[in-house]
């Protein structure tokens, strides 16, 4: 008797050790595959390079493989590409929010005159509609 009252205690514990058990795996269930992310929109890319060359007894690396954005057929590519790539990744201008066309021509403009971008302003319109095709707010 002494045996199954033991047994009794010992399945009693088990039970509430089990249901904490199985109440913390549902939590962790739940916060891993339970929320709903919206997924972001990808930009496209090309293949990243090998990032490891040998030249004779000299290796290379690169040590931020990422690769180069493809930009969309637009007229006003050439121009963006020629003259934005000149400062600027085209990473990091594929990374900026859309802009509406005004703040597009006050970025070009900005470029221009503070910080002397060989631009001029036929090249710059081009630009910016490029820019506004491809990363402008509809």
């Amino acid at each position: 008797m002494q045996v199954v009252l033991n047994l009794k205690s010992l399945s009693c514990c088990m039970g509430k050790y089990l249901s904490i058990i199985v109440l913390v795996a549902s939590f962790i269930a739940l916060v891993l595959f339970g929320c709903n992310r919206a997924e972001k929109p990808v930009i496209k890319t090309s293949e990243p390079v090998n990032t490891f060359t040998v030249k004779g007894s000299v290796r290379e690396m690169d040590l931020n493989p990422a690769a180069a954005p493809e930009f969309p057929e637009h007229e006003g590519k050439t121009e963006f590409i020629s003259y934005c790539a000149i400062c600027h990744s085209l990473r990091y201008i594929s990374t900026q929010p859309d802009f509406p066309q005004k703040t597009w021509e006050a970025e070009v403009n900005k470029m221009v005159t503070k910080y002397h971008a060989p631009i001029d302003s036929v090249i710059a319109k081009k630009i910016v509609a490029y820019l506004v095709s491809v990363k402008g707010k509809k």
